[in-house]
């Protein structure tokens, strides 16, 4: 009887466990179904950014005020704050956390994708490509980042005739990481060039974008009307670089043999849009690889200033162009010496500004139509002085019809700085000079309106914004 009644007393214990379990199964769909929007966001999400409007958000994702409004249970459409997190609705299938990202020189659609784990679909979806095989470097694309998933980065490139399985023995990487991180179907499923992806390791260069480069950088993207183009290749060994962009051929220069620079300038009156920038190293086993790509110029959003009215010899176009034939005559010669060193200096001791570059210009009525090459300095310090804002070699000091008195400077690597409508020089051709010298005394000569320092960087003959170089860096 005592047998009896022990397993009598289990067996209502196993029935009493029993029920309990069933109840947690029939509970357990309710629970998770009602706990399930409080806790996840449905759908992408975006985070306001400074300058956002609910209405530019809309646009860019292609869909309705009301529906985001709906989404995030705004009554408010202005009611939004920076570092918002707002839900985009109708991007079925996308979740995660959606940015932008400006595309860099030598990156490609697949790059985006196997960087941020995105599918090529939703990267479409996300930017209304209508060609998805055209990747525009300094174009902004929309990606998808997962919150809880690590960026990767490229850590190889793939050889002519190598699969995955190789690449996994050469770097120690799994196959199965390599197959996963980069969206390959199988071992075989690489074209030569592409770069490999994986999770950033902290003793990795990442850098390795090219075959048998480094790295080839190029500043900035996109690139903008009226600015200086800077492209950066460094290499492992030394090497013939060379390069177009559109139909302008580029000019490197290097003092190491492993970093060579290229300046050119982007015309203040180029037309938007994508331009193919094309760039060939040669190296010294016979080899040589080419890179394309189509680079995005962007508009520098210059306006117009107000109307000059000037004697009829200063937009004589006979005058114009002897001029500009004995000026681009100088400025068209490449030194391969730098002799700059650091951040240009402003060329007067208080910079004044009353004419910036890239303003359209209409001269007499629309005699002549054309745009400010440089920046003009009024007179405010208690001097006229003009002084050399970096190192280099005076090559031209002339008395000319509309730069009125004029002086240039060979920078080397093709940069040139001049300076119009002086009243007196204090420098001659020939004469190398320092940051600080004194070149000449602020004037009215020339095609001039008062008393002012015209001053103008030039790179291969294209006059690019000043103010760039006296406030950033080169190289």
């Amino acid at each position: 009887m005592i047998i009896n009644t022990q397993l009598k007393s289990r067996i209502a214990g196993l029935l009493i466990t029993l029920r309990f379990l069933s109840a947690l199964v029939f509970l357990s769909d309710p629970i998770i179904v009602t706990a399930s929007p409080l806790q996840q966001e449905e759908g992408p999400v975006y985070i306001v950014q400074q300058e956002d409007t609910l209405s530019s958000i809309a646009m860019r994702f292609g869909v309705s005020l009301e529906d985001i409004q709906t989404a995030n249970n705004l009554p408010d459409p202005n009611a939004i704050q920076i570092n918002q997190r707002l839900v985009i609705p109708g991007l079925e299938g996308i979740s995660g956390l959606l940015t932008s990202e400006i595309l860099s020189y030598g990156t490609s659609l697949t790059d985006l994708t196997r960087a941020y784990s995105i599918g090529r679909e939703d990267l479409v979806t996300l930017n209304h490509l209508i060609s998805p095989s055209e990747a525009i470097a300094g174009m902004k694309f929309i990606v998808a980042v997962s919150e809880d998933k690590a960026e990767l980065s490229p850590f190889t490139t793939v050889s002519k005739g190598e699969t995955s399985l190789e690449k996994a023995i050469q770097t120690g990487v799994s196959l199965w990481q390599i197959l996963e991180n980069n969206q390959l179907e199988a071992s075989w499923d690489m074209l030569p060039g592409e770069a490999l992806y994986r999770e950033l390791q902290e003793d990795a260069e990442n850098n390795i974008l090219f075959n048998t480069i480094a790295i080839i950088v190029v500043n900035p993207l996109p690139t903008v009307q009226g600015e200086t183009l800077e492209i950066i290749v460094t290499t492992d060994e030394a090497a013939e670089i060379s390069g177009l962009f559109g139909d302008k051929p580029l000019r490197f220069f290097t003092e190491d043999e492993k970093n060579y620079y290229s300046f050119t300038g982007v015309h203040a009156m180029s037309d938007v849009g994508p331009l193919p920038l094309q760039i060939t190293i040669a190296n010294a086993d016979g080899s040589t690889q080419t890179y394309e790509q189509m680079v995005l110029i962007a508009s520098g959003n210059y306006g117009n200033d107000a109307l000059f009215l000037v004697d009829d010899i200063y937009v004589d176009p006979e005058t114009i162009a002897e001029e500009d034939e004995i000026i681009n005559n100088v400025l068209t010669q490449y030194t391969s010496e730098r002799y700059w060193d650091g951040q240009f200096q402003y060329p007067i001791d208080e910079p004044c500004i009353n004419g910036y570059f890239g303003q359209r210009r209409n001269y007499n009525d629309g005699a002549l139509y054309y745009y400010h090459t440089g920046i003009d300095f009024e007179v405010c310090a208690p001097n006229l002085n003009i002084y050399a804002p970096a190192a280099g070699k005076v090559v031209l000091t002339e008395e000319m019809v509309v730069r009125g008195n004029a002086i240039l400077i060979d920078h080397g690597w093709g940069v040139y700085s001049g300076y119009w409508h002086l009243s007196e020089f204090n420098v001659q051709v020939g004469d190398f000079v320092q940051p600080g010298d004194l070149l000449g005394i602020i004037g009215n000569t020339g095609r001039s309106l008062g008393p002012h320092l015209h001053f103008e960087i030039d790179i291969g003959g294209i006059p690019v914004n000043p103010e760039t170089w006296l406030n950033q860096v080169f190289p």
